[in-house]
């Protein structure tokens, strides 16, 4: 058996670089480790894609119930502080699009289906510091000639730990709930973001099912501390409340809840001869700003558009320097984003009187200031690339 690109992982970054490349001719193999399933049920995670993303995936040919959303408001809790970011501060229809993970997933797992090899995973890679091409061994015994093996199998890289890349790695001490509300008296193309001392709670429209309009999802991230071993369906009961006041909304629990610990990880590089990390293989980040899907999805686009580059000009897709320019290109901005997560959770956790009155004082100044918040949305929009 023999593919160009073999992709470990048939989730939603390893199905986008398949589908993309397929455009341009190039052919890859999909190696999935679950089961195929024609489709999972609607479930209750959903995804925060920006605007360069959701272009992205149309591009393929991908079409996908979303929820836009044209405005996000963010407010510190503890104090007086806000910022409302629009889509017309940056002349777009929308900032971002909420889409449900498992209708994302099917969607692709659909497309991709005849790529992909399921029930199977990667054992070993043979020739991996030899001039001739890298074998990759599954294990059933399959053997598959290849150029590059991408690991796109999450952050608990199988790939990664084949060719043992050096990782760091760091818990947040932060548990995330995840739920679907029923809410009353918020702006259906809204989202809302609230700082406090009980937490990171974000509020989220859903995508429109069966002409229920008033769905949103909850990411509440919450330190272990404040949770202290309660149960979460008790915690909610007891801290709702809070964030309704804060929005002026009504909320009413309608699911049930997913409950998981926050950690991040960087690898310190992404390329190891012919393998080539992308993703939340090569990276994870908090969740607050919904973010951790587009840098994935960047990575992919990253990487796509060298190997296509590469193989229009006759150049060996694995030669080291195409494999390096993505790597280049990617890990600067992706350890920005680790490190600017990593100071707004520090900054917005803290209980320290003189920072809580910066961060109020620093929220009322950017909402003021037309450019600042042009810059932060065009970033967070996706469409300020290397």
């Amino acid at each position: 058996m023999n593919a160009p690109i073999t992709i470990s992982g048939g989730g939603i970054i390893g199905n986008y670089i398949s589908l993309r490349l397929k455009k341009s001719h190039i052919k890859s193999l999909i190696i999935e480790k679950s089961e195929d399933s024609q489709a999972l049920p609607e479930g209750i995670r959903t995804l925060t894609l920006n605007n360069h993303s959701m272009a992205m995936l149309k591009s393929v040919g991908l079409s996908i119930d979303a929820a836009d959303v044209n405005k996000i408001e963010v407010l510190d809790g503890e104090g007086t502080g806000n910022i409302q970011f629009s889509s017309e501060d940056i002349s777009e229809e929308s900032l971002s699009h909420v889409v449900l993970f498992n209708d994302l997933r099917n969607e692709l797992l659909r497309m991709c289906r005849e790529e992909t090899i399921f029930s199977n995973e990667i054992q070993s890679i043979q020739n991996l510091n030899k001039e001739s091409d890298p074998e990759v061994i599954l294990k059933d015994g399959t053997s598959i000639k290849t150029k590059i093996v991408a690991g796109c199998d999450g952050r608990n890289s199988n790939v990664a730990k084949i060719v043992s890349l050096p990782n760091s790695y760091s818990e947040y001490e932060q548990t995330a709930l995840t739920f679907i509300v029923d809410v009353k008296g918020a702006d259906q193309t809204t989202a809302y973001q609230v700082f406090s001392e009980r937490g990171i709670f974000a509020l989220m429209p859903m995508p429109k099912k069966d002409s229920i309009t008033n769905r949103y999802t909850v990411v509440w991230s919450i330190k272990n501390s404040e949770l202290n071993n309660q149960d979460a369906m008790d915690y909610i009961k007891d801290n709702l409340s809070y964030f309704e006041s804060k929005l002026k909304v009504s909320l009413a629990l309608d699911s049930e809840i997913l409950q998981f610990g926050l950690s991040n990880h960087h690898f310190k590089n992404y390329i190891s001869g012919p393998v080539v990390l992308i993703g939340d293989a090569a990276h994870s980040i908090h969740p607050l700003a919904g973010q951790g899907i587009n840098i994935g999805l960047a990575d992919a686009d990253i990487f796509c558009e060298e190997i296509i580059k590469a193989y229009e000009k006759g150049i060996s897709i694995n030669e080291k320097a195409v494999l390096k320019k993505y790597e280049i290109r990617r890990k600067g901005m992706n350890l920005l984003m680790l490190k600017s997560m990593d100071f707004f959770v520090n900054t917005f956790n803290s209980e320290n009187l003189y920072i809580r009155l910066l961060r109020n004082w620093g929220l009322k100044s950017v909402n003021k200031t037309m450019f600042i918040k042009a810059f932060f949305i065009k970033h967070a929009s996706g469409f300020n690339r290397i």
